[in-house]
């Protein structure tokens, strides 16, 4: 293959792309990354950019096997590419095993940081992202450009895996259209606090029901509903048990199509996820985009996405008394809500994917 090289950045209307993609596709099971790379490549080609996905050729039941082999047989499926492209992407580790040697300028985007995101975990998933932090490293110093989504992941990237910063490039996540769009006829029945993640235990979900019972004593009639599957789940369902909670704490765990998670938006109050890292947060963006307000911790690059006091109220991590307190302000003052749904919708609605799109492209060209 050749293209656009590092030294000789092709500045021609349109690039043809090349992205190297083992994550799952489907939404329910890929968290926010599968959006961020559907969204990214919507982005490019509603700019007039050409882009071809290098998927696995065999899915295991193992995700983590179907990632390993699919990265060991990149090197000799790209050479039976006949196609030219001028920019090859990685995501996060995806790209790792070609030593650099893409045939094109390579950039790797990171979705997240495994580095940072491993300082949460436990036990086995410890060990993972353990292997998915040198992995990542590897991948992220053999490229030309490495992309990163905030600047608080543009430090821990460069902190954790050594890169030289001026190789590092900023290109915000956008929302989801499937998702943002909605009719407006929902509406929550009674107060209901809305959270989505993939449950790991950065996602601090219990801090969440841990505020419940004091939430229960300002607003009796609230209700939590909780989506999104992952390893912590079980440890959540155990705590809701052993609080009492049953009737006031719903665990949908991954819902199956886009219609169902934007109905959840749509008929929800207030949005919160207590996590003690993010490297954006895609689900803020889906958040404001329905006009919900937002309670979340002050950590990561949430006070980026959804700043204090303009669409949200964040509180220090893992303090469960002082979620309560904002949750209970949100649902028991309507001025307060209304004023950070109102400016956060407007906020969301500057992050849509061809702009992300527009910032990657001036990302590669610089």
């Amino acid at each position: 293959m050749s293209g656009l090289t590092a030294a000789d950045p092709d500045q021609s209307d349109r690039l043809e792309f090349l992205f190297l993609d083992s994550w799952v596709s489907n939404r329910a099971e890929g968290s926010g990354s599968a959006v961020a790379i559907a969204g990214l490549a919507a982005g490019l080609r509603s700019l007039g950019h050409r882009v071809e996905v290098l998927r696995p050729r065999r899915v295991y039941r193992s995700l983590d096997a179907t990632r390993l082999l699919y990265n060991l047989t990149l090197r000799n499926r790209l050479a039976d590419l006949e196609r030219a492209y001028d920019v090859v992407v990685g995501f996060d580790y995806d790209g790792w095993a070609l030593h650099g040697e893409a045939g094109a300028l390579y950039a790797v985007a990171l979705k997240g940081v495994a580095a940072d995101e491993r300082r949460f975990e436990t036990g086995w998933y410890r060990l993972k992202f353990t292997l998915w932090s040198a992995l990542e490293g590897r991948n992220a110093r053999s490229a030309d450009r490495v992309f990163v989504t905030s600047e608080y992941s543009r430090k821990q990237a460069v902190a954790a895996y050594a890169l030289c910063t001026d190789r590092v490039r900023l290109a915000p996540e956008g929302t989801d259209p499937a998702v943002a769009a909605g009719d407006g006829s929902g509406g929550p029945e009674a107060p209901t606090v809305l959270s989505v993640a993939r449950q790991y235990r950065r996602k601090d979900t219990a801090s969440l029901i841990r505020a419940v019972p004091g939430l229960l004593a300002a607003v009796p009639r609230v209700r939590v509903r909780i989506v999104g599957d992952g390893p912590e789940l079980r440890r959540i369902r155990r705590l809701v048990g052993s609080l009492g909670l049953e009737d006031a704490v719903s665990l949908l765990g991954a819902l199956q199509s886009v219609d169902a998670l934007r109905r959840e938006y749509e008929r929800a109050s207030v949005f919160c996820l207590p996590s003690l890292q993010e490297g954006f947060g895609i689900v803020f963006l889906e958040a404001m985009s329905h006009g919900l307000p937002i309670v979340a911790a002050a950590a990561g690059a949430v006070p980026e996405v959804a700043p204090h006091g303009e669409t949200s109220l964040l509180v220090p991590p893992g303090d469960c008394e002082a979620l309560t307190r904002a949750l209970t302000r949100i649902l028991t003052e309507p001025g307060l809500a209304g004023r950070l749904g109102r400016a956060g919708r407007e906020r969301a609605a500057r992050y849509d994917w061809t702009s992300a799109a527009r910032a990657f492209v001036h990302g590669i060209r610089s």
